[in-house]
């Protein structure tokens, strides 16, 4: 990850592209940076623990086998700020990565659990 403020987001290899548009969509619209780096690790805690020490914002993402974590710097690796299932839906992923940007932002988060599973 480069030195530019940007959230830090490691993805197990094996989850391809189009695992990650939702996501990717949800940080783009709260118009934060991202950096994507690809890993082998696939404890998403410590993809996302990775993630948050490497970023100049603090903030992690790890997406591997069916899971998205989101973390900050500051909490311990089994400990992280928000876990979901990956490709639950798109709304849910969308939000799990503006939840993200909105952490950076100091925002109030949206709630995951009133999001449909059928987009």
């Amino acid at each position: 990850m480069s030195d530019r403020p940007a959230i830090g987001l490691l993805v197990n290899e094996r989850i391809d592209k189009a695992q990650l548009a939702s996501v990717l969509n949800g940080i783009e619209e709260e118009q934060v940076p991202v950096e994507l780096e690809q890993s082998s690790e696939l404890n998403p805690l410590k993809l996302a623990h990775t993630a948050a020490q490497k970023s100049r914002l603090g903030i992690g993402i790890g997406i591997a086998l069916e899971y998205i974590v989101i973390t900050t710097e500051k909490l311990p690796e089994q400990s992280p700020y928000l876990a979901a299932m990956l490709n639950r839906s798109a709304a849910s992923d969308r939000a799990a990565g503006a939840d993200a940007a909105r952490l950076v932002k100091r925002m109030p988060l949206i709630d995951l659990t009133t999001l449909s599973t059928a987009d």
